[in-house]
């Protein structure tokens, strides 16, 4: 897990996709209980890496009141977040001196509890609740607007899993809970863990603005093993391709990584790892793939219409790809996408 969360650090997904498609494809046989160790340990960190929410954003939904005049910004569910390795967040946060109530989007709890936080650095829900005098839902909504915001980020994942479960489910689970306790009902299940602002911590570094591009051009040299300027459009957190290419040109010049024209169809430089190459040189070699490999919309390798042929597909969209030899070749929700590819499988294939 801690390899995949290495070479993907950085990348900002829809949040519930990363443990519903993207590390689950990833491994062979996971283990929920892996990501909350090794963030407990502090070895992970996840959060949001921008500080804004746009209105065009899939993420973001608006609410149907008005504060002062001014649309609030209800964040979805699927907000975008990234993973990251502690030791490394200086190289992906910076620090930001903007204060909570000049968010616009920001209710007027959220700010309340950004302030509670940062007077009283990471805190659990309840005492958030008992100290700022709030229902223990309301901070649990100013909690999912700051984590949204890319403000707030907690201990461990699985505060983060109830904040992504739907409020339908919860129901379902608190009446099955009825049932079998003979009518009485729980409290609502509550997001555990302590909770932080997530920027501070990166306030004090020493990091150089050279060495911290340079640390970013290498992650996508071992995210993609071939970089070139067109397959960075899912990239919302890197320097400019005008920036990078300084780095690359400087690597190719010491032997690290090799330049050239290795994926066909596109303009401008290239530059790739010696063993990503090797790869693509096998690939060449290896047969024709009778069976399609199924990857959700959400996941990184989703680049339909960005290095393969067809219209972009949103990571937002709840949508299956199916890809046979490296072009996709059926789109649509997973259940009816496996549908449509049964009856297309040819006689004898298995």
């Amino acid at each position: 897990m801690l390899a995949v969360i290495e070479q993907l650090q950085g990348l900002e997904l829809p949040a519930p996709a990363w443990e519903q498609h993207v590390l689950t494809a990833r491994m062979e046989h996971y283990d929920p209980a892996e990501l909350e160790n090794i963030c407990l340990a502090g070895v992970v960190a996840w959060g949001r890496l921008r500080t804004e929410l746009s209105e065009s954003e899939p993420a973001a939904e608006i609410s149907s009141h008005a504060k002062r005049g001014r649309r609030l910004l209800a964040p979805a569910r699927n907000a975008p977040l990234a993973f990251l390795l502690r030791e490394e967040l200086d190289i992906y946060l910076e620090a930001t001196s903007l204060r909570f109530d000049q968010i616009e989007t920001l209710s007027p709890m959220a700010v309340e509890v950004a302030r509670y936080l940062d007077r009283h650095g990471a805190s659990f829900l309840n005492d958030i609740a008992r100290d700022t005098g709030l229902l223990k839902i309301k901070v649990e909504e100013a909690l999912w607007q700051l984590v949204a915001h890319g403000l707030a980020t907690g201990d461990g994942i699985a505060g983060l899993r109830v904040l992504l479960t739907p409020d339908h489910k919860r129901v379902e689970r608190r009446r099955s809970f009825r049932v079998i306790s003979g009518g009485r009902s729980p409290e609502r299940t509550m997001p555990v863990g302590r909770w932080s602002l997530w920027r501070h911590r990166t306030v004090g570094n020493d990091t150089s603005a050279e060495v911290k591009l340079e640390r970013r051009a290498r992650q996508l040299l071992e995210r993609y093993g071939i970089v070139f300027r067109d397959l960075l459009a899912r990239e919302t957190n890197m320097p400019p391709w005008r920036a990078l290419l300084g780095v690359y040109r400087r690597l190719e010049a010491r032997g690290e990584i090799r330049g050239g024209r290795f994926v066909n169809g596109f303009v401008g430089e290239q530059f790739a790892l010696p063993r990503a190459v090797e790869m693509l040189r096998a690939g060449r070699r290896r047969e024709a793939q009778h069976r399609p490999v199924i990857v959700s919309a959400a996941d990184p390798l989703n680049l339909v219409g960005i290095i393969t042929p067809g219209t972009r597909i949103s990571p937002y969209s709840n949508q299956a790809i199916a890809f046979q030899n490296g072009i996709s070749v059926e789109i649509g929700l997973l259940g009816e996408l496996i549908t449509r590819l049964q009856l297309l499988q040819v006689p004898g294939e298995g």
